[in-house]
């Protein structure tokens, strides 16, 4: 797969990279969903640099092994004489010689021809090997590696593991410095695919961004090919990805399974996710806390003039992941017995509702990186607002802030109908919705959003078009 993007990626490396010297190290914690791209990206900076560099991945294997797979990748290694040494018969029984070995190599001399880099990958399943590894580790960027001139960088799929390391009290604290990296945005995946804005939306919807599944999108001229292709192979990536990433974060077994699936099914209420997963209110507290502290499900309440609480709606954060959990999760039996052509019939009839509502949030989060805009006037936060009852519902609301005595600037309602344009109607309904909003004014501003268009008369104060949404990511 041609390699695509990660421009800003590489000139926050290139930036880590400048400020190693002879005397001084950098620590770096390169944290991302699996299939997000890390190793490939890393591996082609590296390509394009040309840094010396060690890259180890780790295998999850017992501790003997590992060692010995490391040191056959510092053998293939361009690190000075440190290669020749393994070469010559030096092996290490643990990961503090292999760390002394390192640091002694860079002692008074450059590992390379210059700075270097130093990738340990799969960081996570070295500390289930060792769970002593990160302390070791601390002990040896202070004694030795950070005085060397090397760039050391450690990479996890494991999110909230890998968040966790460089927080207060853990041994890397103020060490490691963390970067997360994301999926491909609507923007590139656009310009990789050559798609329109309308499509490459739709097929954000579906892939989130990641580029293996985008590559595959890319393979298929329409939607509906894609999805005939990947449905007819149980080992395609938009089939087998949602369960690799749960398997290796929430496995059955746990709670948060659970909670996450009864999300991706719909249920958004505390009390709805809980009658659908079958848990406790005691386990479903926890699993909510644990799905939001990885990232991995959004929780929000009401945007309005005031504070709004209790009202509490959960959603599954990746898009992708969303799809995947609606459409694919339950159905992969179906897939490996070959009639995915019953999954892609039911994803075609069911897809423009869906996408109706899964591009809510991609919309609120396009404005906000939009503002500030005079035409949203003082907003800088984008929400939505509805009632306990769900009699009101309104699909976007701009403040000038979170909280108590918040501004209400904008109202508005996204319809991302396939042939119908945003009209008079539309607008009308938006406008009386809007004034629902606590801290709706008569100067509060009407937003429309529409996938086809808008009619002469529909008067709105903004209306935006898949253009405009995908130009807040350029």
């Amino acid at each position: 797969m041609r390699f695509f993007g990660r421009a800003s990626t590489f000139g926050w490396l290139d930036a880590q990279f400048a400020r190693v010297s002879a005397s001084e190290g950098r620590f770096v914690a390169l944290r991302g969903r699996r299939q997000v791209g890390k190793s490939r990206m890393l591996t082609e900076w590296l390509a394009r640099r040309g840094h010396p560099s060690l890259y180890y991945q780790a295998l999850g294997r017992p501790l003997d092994q590992e060692l010995a797979s490391f040191a056959r990748a510092v053998a293939r290694s361009s690190l000075g004489r440190l290669p020749a040494a393994v070469e010559a018969g030096a092996t290490w029984s643990t990961w503090q010689d292999a760390l002394d070995a390192l640091g002694q190599a860079g002692a008074g001399a450059p590992l390379g021809d210059g700075p270097a880099v130093v990738v340990l990958d799969e960081f996570p399943y070295l500390l289930e090997r060792d769970p002593g590894l990160e302390g070791t580790l601390q002990a040896a960027w202070d004694h030795d590696l950070q005085h060397t001139g090397i760039l050391l960088v450690i990479i996890g799929s494991d999110v909230s593991m890998m968040e966790a390391l460089t927080t207060y009290g853990r041994p890397l604290y103020q060490r490691a410095v963390p970067k997360q990296l994301e999926p491909l945005d609507p923007a590139e995946v656009a310009e990789l695919l050559g798609l329109d804005p309308t499509e490459a939306l739709d097929t954000y919807l579906m892939t989130g961004g990641f580029p293996k599944i985008v590559a595959e999108r890319g393979q298929h001229a329409s939607r509906e090919g894609f999805l005939a292709a990947a449905t007819a192979d149980e080992a395609h990536p938009l089939v087998f990805t949602g369960a690799q990433m749960l398997d290796a974060e929430f496995p059955p077994h746990l709670g948060a399974r659970a909670v996450l699936e009864a999300i991706g099914s719909g249920a958004r209420a505390f009390s709805a996710i809980r009658t659908r997963a079958g848990v406790s209110e005691r386990t479903l507290a926890a699993a909510l806390e644990q799905l939001a502290a990885a990232g991995v499900i959004t929780r929000s309440d009401p945007r309005a003039g005031r504070r709004i609480t209790k009202r509490t709606r959960y959603g599954v954060a990746d898009p992708y992941l969303r799809f995947w959990l609606r459409f694919l999760a339950e159905r992969r039996t179906d897939v490996a017995r070959g009639r995915g052509d019953l999954v892609a019939a039911d994803i075609d009839r069911a897809w423009q509702d869906y996408a109706g509502s899964a591009i809510e949030p991609l919309v609120r989060s396009a404005i906000e990186r939009l503002l500030p805009d005079p035409r949203f006037g003082e907003a800088r936060l984008v929400g939505a607002y509805w009632t306990r009852d769900h009699s009101v519902e309104v699909d976007l609301v701009g403040t000038d802030r979170d909280g108590p005595d918040a501004q209400v600037a904008f109202t508005g309602a996204v319809k991302w109908r396939a042939s119908r344009p945003f009209d008079a109607d539309d607008a009308g309904l938006a406008r009386r919705l809007g004034r629902e909003v606590p801290g709706w004014q008569p100067a509060t501003a009407t937003v429309g959003v529409s996938r086809t268009g808008f009619t002469d008369d529909a008067a709105l104060d903004v209306a935006l078009g898949p253009d405009e949404l995908l130009a807040a990511w350029r």
